[in-house]
């Protein structure tokens, strides 16, 4: 019987351990913090024509927790009217606002999963090989009044030669041009 109610605690005691560092985990999970520059129409997707959730008024702070760098509904447009949109938790759930309305705490800090997924996608359009070396560099001009911040990322082909820019990076949206 001890056996029993020692094993019964056992468990008990796990679970609540587990159950701790989930909500812990999901409690620190990784965002950027920003600032509502104007009123912000809350989309259920990434572009304009989705359903509006609601609106944030401006100066509010919002969370951010990743980027897109076109909408949805944007991919016809001309590359000068697109923009991005950033995901954030409205009413507890996923949703989205245009970047470009957001004034950023620090605008260089890279959005959650954007670097990663920029990385991902240069790599697999080809713009480097595993041979190459490259660098990402703050642009000069960027990142002022809390706007988002932009990277030059520079390559070495084959890790040899001089440093050549390859492409500009937004560290908020991951869109990309070079």
């Amino acid at each position: 019987m001890k056996k029993v109610i020692s094993l019964f605690v056992s468990i008990c005691l796990l679970t609540v351990c587990l159950v701790f560092n989930s909500t812990e985990a999901q409690a620190s999970a990784s965002y950027d913090k920003a600032y509502a520059a104007k009123t912000l129409s809350v989309k259920s997707s990434p572009g304009t024509s989705y359903k509006t959730l609601g609106k944030i008024k401006k100066g509010k702070v919002v969370k951010v927790y990743g980027g897109v760098p076109v909408g949805k509904d944007q991919d016809n447009w001309y590359s000068y009217q697109q923009f991005g949109f950033s995901k954030i938790k409205y009413n507890n759930r996923y949703a989205y606002v245009k970047t470009d309305d957001l004034k950023f705490a620090k605008p260089f800090n890279w959005a959650p999963g954007v670097k990663s997924a920029v990385m991902k996608s240069v790599k697999k359009n080809q713009y480097v090989t595993k041979r190459d070396k490259i660098k990402l560099v703050k642009m000069a001009g960027t990142g002022k009044k809390g706007s988002p911040g932009m990277y030059i990322m520079y390559i070495k082909m084959d890790g040899k030669g001089e440093w050549m820019s390859l492409i500009n990076i937004d560290c908020k949206t991951g869109w990309y041009h070079g």
